[in-house]
């Protein structure tokens, strides 16, 4: 519930990838920083999702290994993904080219066999190639703990509404799938083992990884129309706009003495329900991963 338990995260992330490589990247380059290219999808860092993160990883990791980051300009498509990765392996500069995202898998895939003597490495994705680190997450098992968490937080012996949304980037993105179905067998296991009654709200779908502008709204309307305690979005990119959901819900939850809380899948964005819509205190994003 803390940054602290973010940043912890961010290290084991970054450590996945790095750890096969770490070594290589010292022997290679031991008494100048070893260059390394870092491909993050739109809108990039400051989203407060997973992006921002591997920042953290990457920065505390760099205290350690000699290493200089180069970050692209975001790409915004699988396509423009693809020409940017191959236009830094062409250059021959980067001992190690990381992508960020499972949409980069294929363009990743393409781009590692046209180069088979370039390192690269994915983060949330998994290319089947020898020159290719990959870090994949067993996502549902986390959510499953989200859930239970959701169900006591929701439940109305806690002063709970008794209801609990659900809002996803993609639903067709097994990733999200996963954590989703995570989340209900752990709000389900809550409700049979300690005899709640929480009800789950049907799931909302943004249709995209960046919709700032939908994620606010269905944040709002989940607080306010559908009045749940709490809300699961694994929505990526799109945090930014859950985050402003909240805060446009508390403009009235504060006069109820309900506080809208989120449970976040890649971020910690230090927000508690403000007691006034003028004043922030927190922490109270909760980073599930």
């Amino acid at each position: 519930m803390s940054s602290r338990s973010s940043i912890i995260a961010s290290v084991i992330i970054v450590a996945i990838v790095f750890g096969s490589v770490g070594g290589f990247l010292y022997f290679t380059r031991p008494y100048e920083p070893s260059r390394v290219a870092v491909v993050v999808m739109a809108p990039g860092f400051g989203d407060y999702s997973y992006a921002d993160q591997l920042l953290k990883g990457l920065d505390l990791l760099g205290a350690h290994i000699s290493v200089q980051y180069y970050y692209p300009d975001y790409p915004t498509n699988a396509a423009e993904a693809q020409q940017t990765l191959e236009n830094l392996a062409a250059s021959g500069k980067y001992v190690l080219i990381v992508g960020v995202g499972s949409e980069m898998v294929s363009a990743l895939q393409t781009v590692a066999a046209n180069y088979p003597d370039q390192h690269f490495a994915i983060i949330d994705g998994y290319v089947n190639a020898p020159n290719v680190v990959s870090a994949t997450f067993k996502v549902e098992q986390p959510s499953f703990l989200a859930g239970i968490l959701a169900a006591f937080m929701a439940s109305e012996s806690l002063n709970g509404t008794g209801n609990i949304g659900i809002m996803g980037s993609l639903e067709t993105d097994p990733d999200v799938a996963d954590m989703i179905s995570g989340f209900t067998q752990g709000v389900e296991f809550a409700n049979q083992t300690h005899n709640l009654t929480v009800s789950l709200v049907e799931p909302r779908f943004l249709g995209s990884y960046n919709n700032t502008v939908l994620a606010r709204l269905y944040t709002t309307q989940l607080f306010i129309q559908e009045k749940c305690s709490i809300i699961f979005a694994p929505v990526r990119a799109s945090m930014k706009g859950v985050r402003e959901g909240m805060e446009d819900a508390n403009k009235t939850l504060y006069l109820t003495d309900r506080k809208p809380l989120v449970i976040a899948a890649g971020g910690d964005q230090d927000y508690l329900g403000n007691p006034d819509p003028e004043i922030n205190v927190g922490p109270s994003w909760i980073p599930v991963s």
